[in-house]
């Protein structure tokens, strides 16, 4: 056994069944890095008598890191821009922990603050899926996988919102000190494109000429490339928009990333915002905040993804078919394909009725 000292941090090194381990404990103590040492001795005797899987002691960080670089490559763009989002919460609250070290217990702690932090079911539910495949990677979940339970979900597809609601929405979207806001909302209202679609996409894959979005790359197969046509309302929304831009290239984001400062009287929700940093490479990482004060603002709420479900129930209550439908807004699960089947049963049922109050009236 042996322990010495390199950078500022202790190191231990040792020879296990003709091979030399030799690792850094991350620690300025001499006495930790001899416990680290030890521990790490038994973890491989134990591992190669079959008593248990061989674990490297690693940081939250290191190990996040690492499992990002070692899927990156096969991950989509999307993908890799939702497991980096949701590890900035889990680095949060893991970040001085060993992986090997997180229990159920602390997993539990972690739903629970997320949750007086004001995050959705789904929304934590989808940050422990990233944990939890972490540690699966790790060869550590199945240690503590009968013991954490994931929190329920809505189950319903979707809100729909009612003309007052949409109305007070834009409104308070219009106000906003986030700009693109506005135009996102409007162009979610009319077009059921999902989040991502709109949040990442280019200037070329809006045609100004014949009023129409391409989607770009998809949350489906069946949703990437195809052709949302855009009313006038939408395709106002991103000629207002594009206003604002006048050099931007067309493999420019439509919503760059760029950064807020607060000018003026009042509070950086409400007050006035200048833009800096903008880099139109670069798509804007997300309009959460100042939706979710947006939608305060109005008294509505709903998450972005109604606004999808908004546009399809509009839609379902008109005589468009159940393919032009699906052509449009992408993949439908059939759940909501029976439940927008119903909305339109709704909205037949209710035509037919008017024929009862016409009947009624007298014959003049």
């Amino acid at each position: 056994m042996a322990t010495y000292k390199r950078g500022g941090v202790w190191w231990y090194e040792f020879v296990f069944r003709g091979q030399r381990v030799r690792e850094s404990t991350g620690s300025e103590s001499k006495t930790l890095a001899v416990k680290a040492e030890r521990q790490r001795r038994r973890e491989l005797e134990e591992s190669a008598n079959g008593v248990r899987a061989a674990r490297r002691p690693v940081l939250f960080p290191t190990a996040a890191r690492e499992w990002m670089d070692a899927n990156r490559a096969r991950w989509s763009e999307s993908n890799v821009s939702i497991q980096e989002f949701n590890l900035k919460h889990l680095s949060n609250y893991f970040g001085s922990m060993l992986l090997a070290d997180i229990s159920p217990e602390d997993i539990g702690k972690y739903q629970g603050a997320r949750q007086k932090e004001g995050a959705s079911n789904r929304t934590i539910n989808m940050e422990v899926s990233t944990l939890r495949m972490m540690m699966k990677a790790a060869r550590l979940w199945g240690a503590v996988s009968e013991d954490v339970r994931m929190l329920p979900e809505r189950r319903d597809v979707g809100k729909a919102l009612t003309p007052d609601e949409e109305k007070r929405l834009l409104d308070a979207c219009r106000k906003s000190p986030q700009k693109a806001l506005y135009t996102a909302v409007v162009v979610f209202c009319n077009t059921g494109l999902r989040n991502a679609e709109l949040r990442r996409a280019c200037w070329h894959q809006v045609d100004f000429l014949k009023a129409e979005f391409r989607v770009g790359k998809a949350k489906t197969e069946g949703s990437e490339g195809r052709i949302v046509p855009l009313n006038q309302a939408a395709l106002g929304a991103f000629k207002e928009w594009k206003s604002r831009w006048p050099d931007a290239k067309p493999e420019d984001f439509i919503f760059p990333t760029e950064k807020l400062a607060f000018k003026g009287e009042g509070a950086p929700d409400t007050g006035i915002m200048t833009a800096y940093d903008v880099d139109p490479g670069k798509p804007l990482g997300a309009w959460k905040r100042a939706w979710s004060t947006a939608k305060k603002q109005a008294g509505v709420e709903c998450r972005i993804h109604d606004l999808r479900h908004h546009f399809i129930s509009a839609l379902a209550q008109t005589q468009t078919t159940d393919a032009t439908i699906q052509a449009i807004s992408g993949h439908l699960s059939r759940k909501m394909l029976e439940h927008y089947s119903h909305v339109r049963l709704e909205a037949k049922r209710r035509a037919v009725e008017a024929l009862d109050a016409l009947s009624a009236q007298p014959v003049q």
